[in-house]
């Protein structure tokens, strides 16, 4: 028979520190049972986050694809992708947990696709919505195809391979010279651009002017397409157009006449004119001296030289110098002697009287 031994820290007799020991135990078991059944089943439903869970087998996910990826519909952060398991060789499970008063009229008929949440690429789940199906219901497991993988990876991917497929040394060579070309047509651009730019600091007509103004020329248009289908009929049904049996065609003896007189013109009548310059090249020289220097003149008359009006006052001041007469024509000559150093003395010393103005001695 076991003795009960006694407590320092307890008070009063063996059986009362028993049963005070006994309580405290059976207290400290059931709490400790109490937090276990907590951390195991309490604890992991109310931390579970609030929404919809459903689940989506899909072939394969996009680039970015994992836990935390947000689930987009319409454009709008609608949930959140929870998980990704493997469930075979080529089928992937996607935990989805979704909003539901976000996904208003949704049913198990969407489609599903990648794409970039915003334009830092970011990628998200894309669902959308098509007519029919069911009610969305949580906890559903479904099958889907994706319409596309839209993600930035993978078009930045496709891009480099269609570069990398696509520009070749000869497509190289090609684009050089359309750069090569470009910038040798930069001067008539550049011509091109200064000429609007010029055009649209003249014209200061209100637009209601210039419309009236091309309307008035788009009204004999009519007028001016029937004439040229006139023109060209008329030519058409030409002479020069029919055969000698009256049919539509080329005249083909009449053509041939042609080329014959051609030739005949340029050989004999061009030919024998060059060689007749050729050979009376020192003839024809003065000939073309003279037309060179009639030719030399005619820019002067408005460049800086005798206008008209000032050659018809030549004209008429060379005529007057001319008197008529019984015996014929006389010249009316009148030369400035006062001017020239070895006549200066010997007039003065003559007394004669020096001319006034602009006139001289007879």
């Amino acid at each position: 028979m076991s003795r009960a031994r006694s407590q320092d820290f307890l008070r009063g007799v063996p059986g009362r520190q028993a049963r005070v020991l006994n309580t405290a135990g059976l207290g400290v078991v059931v709490t400790t049972c109490a937090v276990i059944a907590a951390a195991v089943w309490v604890y992991p439903s109310s931390a579970e986050p609030d929404g919809m869970p459903i689940s989506i087998d899909v072939p394969y996910v996009g680039p970015g694809v994992d836990s935390g990826t947000k689930v987009i519909l319409r454009g709008g952060e609608v949930g959140v992708v929870t998980g990704l398991e493997r469930m075979g060789a080529d089928s992937v499970r996607m935990d989805l947990r979704l909003d539901p008063s976000q996904i208003a009229g949704l049913t198990d008929a969407f489609d599903v696709d990648f794409r970039p949440q915003n334009y830092f690429g970011s990628t998200a789940v894309n669902l959308v919505g098509k007519p029919g199906g069911s009610e969305l219901a949580a906890h559903r497991t479904l099958d889907r195809t994706p319409t596309g993988d839209f993600t930035m990876s993978t078009m930045i991917e496709k891009g480099s391979l269609t570069v990398d497929g696509t520009l070749t040394d000869s497509m190289i060579a090609g684009l050089d010279e359309v750069v090569r070309y470009t910038d040798g047509l930069t001067p008539m651009i550049d011509a091109g651009l200064l000429f609007a730019d010029r055009v649209a600091q003249t014209q200061q007509a209100l637009p209601s002017e210039l419309l009236g103004r091309v309307n008035d020329i788009l009204a004999v248009f009519p007028a001016f397409n029937r004439q040229a289908i006139d023109s060209l009929t008329h030519i058409y049904n030409s002479t020069y157009n029919q055969r000698p049996d009256g049919s539509v065609g080329v005249d083909d003896p009449f053509m041939d006449e042609t080329d014959a007189g051609l030739t005949l013109a340029a050989g004999q009548l061009f030919g024998q004119a060059g060689q007749l310059l050729k050979s009376h090249g020192e003839e024809l020289t003065p000939v073309t001296e003279v037309v060179g220097e009639l030719a030399d003149v005619v820019p002067h008359l408005y460049d800086g030289g005798a206008r008209p009006e000032r050659l018809r006052d030549a004209v008429e001041r060379l005529d007057t110098t001319f008197e008529g007469s019984g015996d014929g024509q006389r010249l009316n000559l009148r030369i400035v002697l006062d001017d020239l150093p070895a006549l200066a003395a010997p007039l003065a010393y003559t007394g004669a009287a020096a001319p006034t103005g602009n006139g001289a001695g007879r």
